[in-house]
């Protein structure tokens, strides 16, 4: 439903919506067993021209379908308001990783909760435009 309303308008109200949380976006992924397109809504932080997203999946143990996606597939799609773009997703590791994950836990906290809670490290995802 999510999805369906954002692409009808164009973000334009899940924006204002979204005032004082995280701006949103859609990713799509391809399935890495299906091969089909998955749609998700993402918060997200700019990072100059990159996005960066982080796979919480809410502080599950298990990891959201999306993050495993782009592991066999990092090629994606990106919607951010009324504009779609092609991405390529890079997971960074050590000080890149840290700097990525100290900018979105200092915006938003909850993040810092949602690690808390699992046992698995959450995925830091920069989405390259390509």
């Amino acid at each position: 439903m999510h999805v369906f309303f954002y692409r009808a308008l164009r973000g334009r109200v899940v924006d204002r919506a979204s005032n004082g949380f995280m701006p949103l976006l859609l990713l799509t992924t391809i399935g890495r067993v299906s091969g089909r397109p998955r749609t998700v809504p993402l918060g997200h932080v700019d990072d100059g021209d990159d996005l960066v997203i982080i796979g919480s999946n809410g502080g599950l143990d298990a990891a959201p379908a999306w993050t495993m996606n782009l592991r066999s597939r990092p090629e994606a799609e990106v919607q951010l308001g009324g504009r779609t773009f092609p991405v390529r997703a890079v997971f960074p590791e050590g000080a890149k990783r840290e700097r990525l994950w100290n900018l979105v836990a200092s915006r938003y906290p909850f993040f810092q909760g949602y690690q808390k809670r699992t046992r698995r490290r959450l995925a830091v995802v920069r989405l390259c435009r390509v």
